[in-house]
Protein backbone atom coordinates (compact mmCIF):
# COMPACT_ATOMS: atom_id res chain seq x y z
CA UNK A 1 0.00 0.00 0.00
CA UNK A 2 2.88 2.69 0.88
CA UNK A 3 4.48 1.85 -2.80
CA UNK A 4 0.60 2.12 -4.17
CA UNK A 5 0.26 5.08 -2.81
CA UNK A 6 3.82 6.56 -3.96
CA UNK A 7 2.94 6.00 -7.59
CA UNK A 8 -0.25 7.49 -7.16
CA UNK A 9 1.12 10.53 -5.38
CA UNK A 10 3.92 10.87 -8.62
CA UNK A 11 1.11 10.48 -10.89
CA UNK A 12 -0.87 13.39 -9.18
CA UNK A 13 2.58 15.85 -9.52
CA UNK A 14 3.06 14.69 -13.14
CA UNK A 15 -0.42 15.79 -14.10
CA UNK A 16 -0.62 18.78 -11.95
CA UNK A 17 2.54 19.33 -14.11
CA UNK A 18 0.41 19.30 -17.23
CA UNK A 19 -2.47 21.53 -15.36
CA UNK A 20 0.20 24.12 -14.25
CA UNK A 21 1.82 24.53 -17.94
CA UNK A 22 -1.69 24.85 -19.92
CA UNK A 23 -2.51 27.71 -17.29
CA UNK A 24 0.97 29.44 -18.24
CA UNK A 25 0.11 28.60 -22.19
CA UNK A 26 -3.32 30.90 -21.74
CA UNK A 27 -2.10 33.78 -19.62
CA UNK A 28 0.98 34.10 -21.99
CA UNK A 29 -0.90 33.95 -25.17
CA UNK A 30 -2.95 36.96 -24.02
CA UNK A 31 -0.56 39.03 -22.22
CA UNK A 32 -0.01 42.31 -24.36
CA UNK A 33 -3.05 41.74 -26.41
CA UNK A 34 -6.39 43.11 -26.35
CA UNK A 35 -8.81 42.12 -24.24
CA UNK A 36 -10.74 38.67 -25.82
CA UNK A 37 -13.59 38.79 -27.18
CA UNK A 38 -15.97 36.03 -29.01
CA UNK A 39 -14.76 32.39 -27.90
CA UNK A 40 -11.76 33.26 -26.44
CA UNK A 41 -13.09 35.21 -24.04
CA UNK A 42 -15.36 31.93 -23.38
CA UNK A 43 -12.15 29.91 -22.53
CA UNK A 44 -11.17 32.60 -20.17
CA UNK A 45 -14.79 32.87 -18.33
CA UNK A 46 -15.11 28.72 -18.15
CA UNK A 47 -11.61 27.09 -18.48
CA UNK A 48 -9.12 28.69 -16.57
CA UNK A 49 -11.50 28.59 -13.09
CA UNK A 50 -12.12 24.90 -14.04
CA UNK A 51 -8.00 24.33 -15.37
CA UNK A 52 -7.09 26.75 -11.61
CA UNK A 53 -9.23 23.98 -9.77
CA UNK A 54 -7.80 21.15 -11.38
CA UNK A 55 -4.65 22.30 -10.80
CA UNK A 56 -4.99 22.69 -7.22
CA UNK A 57 -6.35 19.57 -7.05
CA UNK A 58 -3.95 17.75 -8.36
CA UNK A 59 -1.54 19.50 -5.89
CA UNK A 60 -3.70 18.64 -3.15
CA UNK A 61 -4.46 14.88 -3.97
CA UNK A 62 -0.69 14.37 -4.68
CA UNK A 63 -0.42 14.97 -0.63
CA UNK A 64 -3.41 12.80 0.05
CA UNK A 65 -1.66 10.18 -1.21
CA UNK A 66 1.55 11.05 0.63
CA UNK A 67 -0.41 11.05 3.70
CA UNK A 68 -1.28 7.74 2.99
CA UNK A 69 2.53 6.35 1.73
CA UNK A 70 2.88 7.56 5.58
CA UNK A 71 0.47 5.74 7.24
CA UNK A 72 1.25 2.22 5.20
CA UNK A 73 2.73 0.40 8.16
CA UNK A 74 -1.26 0.49 9.25
CA UNK A 75 -2.45 -1.81 6.02
CA UNK A 76 -6.18 -1.98 7.52
CA UNK A 77 -6.38 1.05 8.18
CA UNK A 78 -4.01 2.83 5.07
CA UNK A 79 -6.65 1.05 2.57
CA UNK A 80 -9.55 3.14 3.80
CA UNK A 81 -7.57 6.12 3.33
CA UNK A 82 -6.94 5.38 -0.04
CA UNK A 83 -10.32 4.69 -1.24
CA UNK A 84 -10.58 8.44 -0.12
CA UNK A 85 -7.83 9.71 -1.64
CA UNK A 86 -8.98 7.58 -4.68
CA UNK A 87 -12.12 10.42 -4.23
CA UNK A 88 -10.13 12.95 -4.37
CA UNK A 89 -8.13 12.10 -6.97
CA UNK A 90 -10.97 11.41 -9.40
CA UNK A 91 -12.40 14.39 -8.80
CA UNK A 92 -9.24 16.34 -9.78
CA UNK A 93 -8.82 14.20 -13.07
CA UNK A 94 -12.43 14.91 -13.96
CA UNK A 95 -11.89 18.43 -13.56
CA UNK A 96 -8.95 18.76 -15.89
CA UNK A 97 -10.85 16.36 -17.94
CA UNK A 98 -13.13 19.24 -18.24
CA UNK A 99 -11.18 22.09 -18.35
CA UNK A 100 -9.54 20.19 -21.61
CA UNK A 101 -13.27 20.01 -23.40
CA UNK A 102 -13.81 23.40 -22.64
CA UNK A 103 -10.34 24.60 -24.06
CA UNK A 104 -10.54 22.86 -26.83
CA UNK A 105 -14.19 23.96 -27.27
CA UNK A 106 -12.50 27.66 -27.49
CA UNK A 107 -10.00 27.15 -30.60
CA UNK A 108 -11.15 24.63 -32.40
CA UNK A 109 -13.88 23.83 -34.64
CA UNK A 110 -16.94 22.52 -34.08
CA UNK A 111 -15.74 18.58 -35.79
CA UNK A 112 -12.87 18.27 -33.37
CA UNK A 113 -15.08 19.58 -30.44
CA UNK A 114 -17.75 17.31 -30.85
CA UNK A 115 -15.45 14.38 -31.59
CA UNK A 116 -13.35 15.48 -28.21
CA UNK A 117 -16.16 16.20 -25.93
CA UNK A 118 -17.51 12.34 -27.18
CA UNK A 119 -14.36 10.53 -26.79
CA UNK A 120 -13.49 12.39 -23.00
CA UNK A 121 -16.77 13.09 -21.68
CA UNK A 122 -18.06 9.85 -22.17
CA UNK A 123 -15.00 7.35 -21.70
CA UNK A 124 -12.85 8.82 -19.20
CA UNK A 125 -15.40 8.85 -16.21
CA UNK A 126 -15.42 5.16 -15.96
CA UNK A 127 -11.55 4.15 -15.35
CA UNK A 128 -11.63 6.91 -12.86
CA UNK A 129 -14.72 4.94 -10.77
CA UNK A 130 -12.94 1.94 -11.39
CA UNK A 131 -10.00 3.46 -9.33
CA UNK A 132 -13.08 3.31 -6.19
CA UNK A 133 -14.19 0.18 -7.15
CA UNK A 134 -10.61 -1.32 -6.56
CA UNK A 135 -10.22 0.38 -3.35
CA UNK A 136 -13.30 -0.48 -2.13
CA UNK A 137 -12.86 -4.08 -2.68
CA UNK A 138 -9.60 -4.08 -1.28
CA UNK A 139 -10.89 -2.77 1.86
CA UNK A 140 -13.46 -5.46 1.52
CA UNK A 141 -11.52 -8.02 1.18
CA UNK A 142 -9.66 -6.81 4.25
CA UNK A 143 -12.43 -5.94 6.24
CA UNK A 144 -13.49 -9.88 6.20
CA UNK A 145 -10.40 -11.34 6.65
CA UNK A 146 -9.07 -11.60 2.85
CA UNK A 147 -12.04 -12.36 1.28
CA UNK A 148 -14.48 -9.64 0.11
CA UNK A 149 -18.13 -10.70 0.34
CA UNK A 150 -19.98 -11.56 -2.52
CA UNK A 151 -22.52 -9.31 -2.34
CA UNK A 152 -19.41 -6.63 -2.25
CA UNK A 153 -18.25 -7.97 -5.30
CA UNK A 154 -22.04 -7.88 -7.19
CA UNK A 155 -22.29 -4.51 -6.19
CA UNK A 156 -18.84 -3.04 -7.84
CA UNK A 157 -19.66 -5.23 -10.77
CA UNK A 158 -23.35 -3.76 -11.19
CA UNK A 159 -22.20 -0.17 -10.77
CA UNK A 160 -19.68 -0.81 -13.76
CA UNK A 161 -22.00 -2.18 -15.84
CA UNK A 162 -23.91 0.37 -15.46
CA UNK A 163 -21.70 2.98 -15.85
CA UNK A 164 -20.59 1.53 -18.98
CA UNK A 165 -24.15 1.27 -20.50
CA UNK A 166 -24.42 4.99 -19.96
CA UNK A 167 -21.34 5.77 -21.20
CA UNK A 168 -21.93 3.64 -24.37
CA UNK A 169 -24.87 5.38 -24.81
CA UNK A 170 -24.21 8.65 -24.71
CA UNK A 171 -21.24 7.67 -26.83
CA UNK A 172 -23.85 6.63 -30.08
CA UNK A 173 -26.30 9.62 -29.23
CA UNK A 174 -23.27 12.01 -30.12
CA UNK A 175 -24.40 13.39 -33.78
CA UNK A 176 -28.19 11.86 -33.47
CA UNK A 177 -30.41 14.98 -35.26
CA UNK A 178 -33.45 13.44 -32.88
CA UNK A 179 -31.39 14.44 -29.62
CA UNK A 180 -30.66 17.84 -30.61
CA UNK A 181 -33.45 19.51 -28.50
CA UNK A 182 -31.66 17.52 -25.62
CA UNK A 183 -29.61 20.27 -24.71
CA UNK A 184 -28.71 22.57 -22.04
CA UNK A 185 -27.36 26.60 -23.51
CA UNK A 186 -25.47 28.56 -21.45
CA UNK A 187 -22.93 26.37 -19.35
CA UNK A 188 -22.33 28.84 -16.38
CA UNK A 189 -21.87 26.38 -14.47
CA UNK A 190 -18.41 25.62 -14.76
CA UNK A 191 -17.19 28.22 -11.81
CA UNK A 192 -19.72 26.44 -9.34
CA UNK A 193 -18.52 22.80 -10.78
CA UNK A 194 -14.94 24.21 -10.17
CA UNK A 195 -15.13 25.32 -6.62
CA UNK A 196 -17.56 22.18 -5.40
CA UNK A 197 -14.84 19.64 -6.76
CA UNK A 198 -12.15 21.63 -5.32
CA UNK A 199 -13.86 21.21 -2.39
CA UNK A 200 -14.21 17.63 -2.38
CA UNK A 201 -10.62 17.17 -3.14
CA UNK A 202 -10.03 19.66 -0.19
CA UNK A 203 -12.72 17.60 2.03
CA UNK A 204 -10.68 14.06 0.87
CA UNK A 205 -7.50 15.71 2.28
CA UNK A 206 -8.87 16.60 5.36
CA UNK A 207 -10.60 13.15 5.80
CA UNK A 208 -7.37 10.84 5.23
CA UNK A 209 -5.70 13.03 7.60
CA UNK A 210 -8.10 12.55 10.53
CA UNK A 211 -8.30 8.82 9.61
CA UNK A 212 -4.79 9.00 10.59
CA UNK A 213 -4.85 10.60 13.42
CA UNK A 214 -8.34 9.39 15.50
CA UNK A 215 -9.03 5.92 13.96
CA UNK A 216 -7.41 3.24 15.50
CA UNK A 217 -4.85 -0.06 13.64
CA UNK A 218 -6.76 -2.01 11.34
CA UNK A 219 -10.18 -1.74 9.73
CA UNK A 220 -11.83 -0.06 11.99
CA UNK A 221 -14.16 2.18 9.93
CA UNK A 222 -17.83 0.58 8.89
CA UNK A 223 -18.27 -1.12 5.83
CA UNK A 224 -20.98 0.82 5.30
CA UNK A 225 -19.39 4.03 4.91
CA UNK A 226 -17.45 2.72 2.12
CA UNK A 227 -20.66 1.67 0.27
CA UNK A 228 -21.56 5.14 0.31
CA UNK A 229 -18.45 6.82 -1.00
CA UNK A 230 -18.80 4.45 -3.70
CA UNK A 231 -22.14 5.17 -4.70
CA UNK A 232 -21.47 8.89 -4.29
CA UNK A 233 -18.16 8.10 -6.84
CA UNK A 234 -20.74 6.45 -8.91
CA UNK A 235 -23.17 8.97 -9.11
CA UNK A 236 -21.01 11.63 -9.90
CA UNK A 237 -19.54 9.30 -12.92
CA UNK A 238 -22.95 8.98 -13.94
CA UNK A 239 -23.33 12.69 -14.09
CA UNK A 240 -20.19 13.99 -15.43
CA UNK A 241 -20.99 11.80 -18.40
CA UNK A 242 -24.89 13.43 -18.57
CA UNK A 243 -23.38 16.85 -18.13
CA UNK A 244 -21.39 17.00 -20.80
CA UNK A 245 -23.57 15.48 -23.03
CA UNK A 246 -26.38 18.21 -22.34
CA UNK A 247 -24.17 20.36 -22.64
CA UNK A 248 -22.34 19.82 -25.77
CA UNK A 249 -22.31 23.02 -28.65
CA UNK A 250 -24.81 22.99 -31.44
CA UNK A 251 -23.83 22.12 -34.60
CA UNK A 252 -23.44 25.23 -37.02
CA UNK A 253 -26.26 24.98 -39.58
CA UNK A 254 -25.07 25.36 -43.02
CA UNK A 255 -26.40 28.23 -45.02
CA UNK A 256 -29.41 27.75 -47.18
CA UNK A 257 -28.95 28.66 -50.93
CA UNK A 258 -30.61 31.72 -52.29
CA UNK A 259 -33.04 30.05 -55.19
CA UNK A 260 -31.80 31.01 -58.48
CA UNK A 261 -33.53 33.65 -60.63
CA UNK A 262 -35.25 32.19 -63.55
CA UNK A 263 -34.10 35.05 -66.61
CA UNK A 264 -37.22 35.85 -68.74
CA UNK A 265 -37.19 34.41 -71.56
Amino acid sequence: MKTVAELYSQLSGVLAGFALTAVFIIISHFLGEPPPTGRREGVLDHALPVLLAALLGLVFSSLTYCVVAADGDNPGRALFEHLVAGVGFSVAGALLVLAAVLLIEGVLPYDPVHYARRLLGQCAPLPMFALLCDGAYAYGKAYHGGRAPGWLGILIAVLLSSLLAVSALGYAAYGRPALDGIRVTGGGAARTIAVHGLSVVTLCLVGVVATMGLARTGCSVPEGAVVAILLCGFLAAVGLCVWLFVTRPARPTAPVPAPARVSAA
